[in-house]
């Protein structure tokens, strides 16, 4: 499977995926005027990835400082891929790295992950001086 990386802009996060690490890192701002087309490929991909690699375990580092509301709806569908990954035996783990300052994006991580138990979170505060 293919490595994925796609370069930060003034509004969507860089990804980076590489699957022979099982491993995700996305990080920056993300408030595209249509998340859609944005999540889609990494959403496929990492869809693809979870049903054949079946891996024992996979990391996602999430590291954003800013996120609108319908780019939210693609983190819940990132994150129910994960609790998917998770009931089929994939131990997931999501660093959330926030500004120790931002309680929104610190509160976001927390939302997210609230109705998938199958994804373990942990928090990461940053100081962004």
């Amino acid at each position: 499977m293919q490595a994925i990386k796609t370069e930060r802009t003034t509004v969507t996060p860089e990804i980076l995926f590489l699957p022979a690490e099982h491993r995700l890192v996305v990080q920056g701002e993300c408030y595209p005027e249509n998340p859609l087309p944005f999540f889609s490929p990494i959403l496929e991909a990492l869809k693809a990835y979870f049903e054949t690699q079946k891996p024992s375990q996979f990391k996602a580092e999430m590291r954003l400082q800013y996120i609108n509301s319908a780019s939210t709806m693609g983190l819940r569908s990132l994150f129910a891929l994960f609790n998917e990954a998770g009931q089929r035996g994939t131990d997931v783990r999501v660093v959330w790295a926030y500004d120790a300052e931002d309680d929104a994006i610190e509160e976001l991580g927390t939302d997210l992950v609230e109705d998938f138990h199958n994804v373990l979170l942990e928090h990461q505060p940053f100081n962004n001086a």
